[in-house]
């Protein structure tokens, strides 16, 4: 009964479930106030994806039904894998040695599965879009995944839990490696195509990207994955760089824990305010020679702490 509790409500369906329709109503309302909106009411993410569920769900000619129906599936069910082995406030539904490294592959399959998406369709504009995730992914997955093995490599464990409890005894790793951290942000927002690296998406240019042919009820577990991996990202890098403080001991965990997730939230949401969208040869450039360059400089001086 734990076992099943742990899956569908804390911290597994359940729980991230009301998260991803909090923090998506919290990003679009600080994006509002930004531009001088009112911004929508708290149950609009709510409202948006029963209205989805209800739509009709248009089959396109050409596509393969099974992959396009299972690919949203495929994606949603691996993030919600990977949610069971990241701690929220400092409780996990499993934990062991390397499971960071399966948590990183398994928010990896959305991407490869986002562009799956807009190959197996026949439209213009979905196999743009999904061409330019694909080349999304190659820059920012790799200074990503550097970012977040060095606090891996400086507390001697890719155990999450062991990474969050080394910085009770230190302090914030975001302190100790402030580079790691901004890398960490930028690879976040690439991963989860978020102003301003959501070229796939562009509707200016592509209209939806890779999903221009899905709707009615695919298109609302997309939805659901997207803002399912918004939160199991954000509670990632909580853990990696926010982890156990001794000044903050005393107070409780979850609340913590939520302060800092909403933190973080905030800084996603004034970067999709403040800057404007970057044209794809961009992305290549800045992930390649600047990105690419930084996480290795970061993993090189982690290593050299380390010993």
């Amino acid at each position: 009964m734990m076992a099943l509790y742990r899956l569908l409500v804390f911290p597994g369906f359940g729980f991230l479930f009301v998260c991803a329709m909090l923090f998506d109503w919290i990003d679009r309302r600080v994006i509002a106030r930004t531009q001088e909106r009112v911004g929508p009411p708290w149950y609009q993410p709510l409202a948006d994806f029963i209205k989805l569920l209800a739509k009709e769900d248009v089959r396109t000619e050409g596509v393969h039904e099974v992959a396009a129906a299972g690919l949203p599936i495929v994606s949603l069910a691996s993030v919600l894998t990977a949610a069971l082995y990241v701690p929220v406030g400092g409780v996990a539904a499993a934990s062991y040695e390397g499971d960071l490294i399966v948590v990183l592959f398994l928010l990896s399959v959305p991407a490869l599965a986002y562009f799956l998406a807009g190959w197996i369709s026949p439209g213009v504009y979905s196999v743009i879009g999904g061409h330019r995730s694909l080349l999304q992914y190659f820059s920012y997955e790799v200074p990503f995944m550097m970012a977040l093995a060095s606090p891996a490599v400086l507390a001697g464990s890719w155990r999450i839990m062991s990474i969050v409890a080394y910085q009770g005894q230190a302090t914030w790793l975001a302190l100790i490696q402030p580079l790691g951290f901004l890398l960490a942000i930028v690879g976040l927002i690439g991963k989860l195509k978020r102003d301003p690296l959501d070229i796939p998406k562009a509707k200016s240019e592509v209209v939806g990207g890779p999903l221009t042919e899905y709707s009615g009820r695919k298109m609302a577990i997309w939805h659901l994955a997207m803002d399912m991996q918004t939160v199991v990202g954000i509670f990632l890098l909580v853990n990696l760089f926010l982890g156990e403080s001794r000044f903050l001991e005393a107070l409780p965990a979850f609340p913590v824990f939520g302060a800092k997730a909403l933190a973080i939230l905030l800084l996603l949401s004034m970067a999709s305010a403040l800057y404007a969208r970057l044209r794809i040869d961009q992305l290549a450039n800045l992930g390649w020679r600047v990105l690419a360059p930084l996480a290795l400089l970061q993993v090189m001086a982690t290593l050299w702490v380390g010993g």
